[in-house]
């Protein structure tokens, strides 16, 4: 079942988020309820989110520049089930009247994709202006297309002769090799950043070199500039740039959001983790929650601190984080059995993190539970790779 959501007026993905992408291949004309009736252009969107998969239906109206987006009611949906999703999504436009083509968003090369990104409708934040489909070039004198025969666009047909030439006009000093080459680069400096920071920053110096416009570079050497550097002016200058090529960039948001932070700059910090919170297709808005919770309570603001610490962990049960810093902040507001929940939750939900069996095991302590929390410290002895959490953790299982 498919619902209009009027608060949406397009869907801002980005590439990596893209499953499957539709057309149609016609414009029946179509009366959408509080729209102008008129021809319509469909579009089927399958995403990929933090919580699973989602597929959209996207109708935009040309001649009134208006389009209606349509979310499935039952929300996201495991990978097993992705296809019956597409499915139903496909019958629904059918029953329309739409023909569909599928547009293999996916087997396109990389300035393909970002291309149908940049001018497809159904990526735009609001809908294109009444014209022809944004994306299609006119001959000269030609008239916006219509719902008429003759005026069908068929954008899948066209759509690799329109790539070629927005390529040869838009990358004149950035040629497709500069572009692998660069992404390489940009791949390795990923690889590398919790490995190596200094090389990760050299790969990633190669991959701007190559391709200045390549946003997500520019992240990359914020992060690296900020976290293994510590050059927090540097860092926001990298971030604003990625934020200037990619718009809406809600990653980079969220971690110059982390940079304001450090500064104990709280207000912008936070001014910025709700700025990431409203793209819809944000894909881990749980750790603008959690980072939000935190910058709340350093103000001094507790209540808001824990709705948005215990939104992260509803949005995602495996975010370790926020239970951590749930369970620290009853702590020191002396509320001990709610503390120890959440620190529970943080070692259930992250297994492999050492400090929750410490945590837990201080706490069974405390409980009176002895030999339960010998055996906690023991795993946390047993897991910790940090020296000083590895000999916390021995000294409390041996103590009398």
């Amino acid at each position: 079942m498919y619902t209009i959501d009027e608060r949406l007026k397009g869907l801002p993905a980005v590439k990596e988020q893209v499953v499957q992408l539709y057309q149609s291949l016609n414009q029946p004309h179509l009366a959408v309820p509080g729209r102008s009736a008129g021809p319509a252009t469909a579009y089927v969107l399958g995403l990929r989110g933090p919580s699973g998969f989602a597929v959209f239906v996207y109708l935009y109206l040309s001649e009134a520049g208006e389009c209606a987006v349509y979310v499935p009611t039952s929300g996201t949906v495991p990978a097993d089930k992705y296809q019956s999703e597409e499915a139903e999504a496909l019958g629904f436009v059918e029953s329309m009247g739409f023909i569909m083509d599928n547009l293999n968003f996916r087997g396109r090369p990389p300035d393909e994709q970002e291309t149908i990104i940049r001018s497809a409708p159904v990526f735009q934040r609001e809908p294109p202006a009444p014209s022809a489909v944004p994306g299609v070039p006119m001959e000269g004198g030609a008239r916006p297309p219509t719902g008429s025969k003759g005026g069908v666009v068929n954008i899948g047909k066209l759509f690799a002769a329109f790539c070629l030439a927005l390529f040869v006009a838009s990358c004149a000093h950035v040629t497709q090799e500069d572009r692998d080459s660069a992404q390489s680069h940009y791949d390795l400096a990923v690889g590398l950043i919790s490995r190596n920071g200094q090389q990760s920053y050299v790969e990633i110096e190669k991959a701007l070199e190559l391709n200045p416009k390549l946003a997500e570079a520019w992240h990359v050497k914020g992060i690296l500039l900020h976290h293994s550097f510590g050059k927090l002016d540097e860092a926001k200058v990298a971030y604003d740039k990625a934020m200037e090529l990619k718009q809406p960039f809600s990653e980079a948001m969220t971690n110059l959001g982390n940079l304001y932070m450090d500064m104990k700059r709280y207000d912008d910090a936070i001014a910025l983790y709700e700025k990431a919170l409203a793209d819809v297709l944000y894909g881990a808005p749980f750790i603008a929650h959690g980072n939000m919770g935190w910058a709340y309570y350093r103000k001094g603001d507790t209540r808001n601190a824990l709705e948005h610490l215990k939104a992260s962990v509803t949005i995602n049960p495996k975010y370790c984080l926020g239970y951590a810093k749930l369970g620290e902040i009853y702590a020191e507001q002396g509320q001990e059995d709610d503390s120890c929940k959440q620190y529970t939750r943080y070692r259930d939900a992250c297994p492999d993190a050492a400090d929750g069996y410490q945590k837990v095991g201080q706490c069974l302590l405390r409980a009176g539970k002895k030999e339960e929390a010998v055996k906690s410290f023991a795993v946390c002895v047993e897991k910790s790779t940090n020296l000083d959490l590895k000999d916390s953790c021995l000294k409390l299982k041996e103590q009398p």
